[in-house]
């Protein structure tokens, strides 16, 4: 059973900053952002546990953009909560606390 996606405010905000810096950059570009995030999405949905931790939270990092993206696993739900799409150009002190 696949698991449901649920994408918190502050990781929205990250994405939609993503998006914007990315559309000003190329539309190849963006797609490409797009097609990885939408990678990350299909990997939780399928398999949410083979990732790294980082304090509470798991880690899954995109293939070839500096982002990370942190998530808790709810299993009685069978939900993904998404906390952050973090880009990893950030001071690491920057990661959400989850």
């Amino acid at each position: 059973m696949a698991y449901e996606i649920v994408i918190l405010d502050r990781a929205q905000e990250e994405i939609n900053s993503a998006f914007e810096y990315y559309a000003e950059i190329s539309i190849a570009v963006l797609k490409s952002f797009d097609e990885q995030l939408e990678q990350v999405y299909q990997r939780l949905e399928t398999n949410p546990f083979s990732q790294s931790r980082y304090k509470n939270l798991r880690t899954l990092p995109f293939k070839t953009f500096p982002y990370i993206t942190f998530f808790t696993v709810d299993e009685n739900e069978k939900t993904v909560y998404i906390y952050s799409v973090f880009n990893t150009s950030q001071n690491p002190e920057k990661y959400p606390k989850g």
